[in-house]
């Protein structure tokens, strides 16, 4: 069985990936040019923010991370189908916010397994 703080960590990790995969992505490789590099901060800046809550252990953070995780399989899933130009950035994020999804949702469930203080 994994470790909480193991589990913690792979969390906050995948939320780091999902962070530069986006931020990267959308502020040096494929700027909007609607919005500039607004797209790429206000993208990337809600996984840095909850992994933060993540590793202190708190579980509404990691609760929100697993949900927004979604947001960003969706947008992934959707420039996949819909950009062919970005399809690399577009299966990275994909993948990396299934892999967030599903390490978060492993930490609320180990973290709901260990016992109260």
């Amino acid at each position: 069985m994994i470790s909480l703080r193991r589990a913690r960590m792979s969390c906050a990790i995948s939320a780091l990936l999902v962070s530069l995969t986006w931020g990267l992505g959308y502020g040096l490789f494929h700027p909007s040019e609607e919005l500039g590099p607004w797209l790429a901060i206000a993208g990337s800046l809600p996984p840095l923010l909850f992994a933060v809550g993540v590793l202190q252990g708190k579980v509404l953070p990691t609760a929100l991370l697993g949900f927004f995780a979604l947001f960003y399989m969706a947008h992934g899933f959707t420039e996949l189908m819909a950009n062919p130009e970005v399809r690399g950035l577009a299966t990275a994020l994909s993948l990396f916010s299934l892999a967030l999804f599903l390490t978060a949702g492993h930490s609320l469930r180990v973290q709901s397994r260990q016992p109260r203080e």
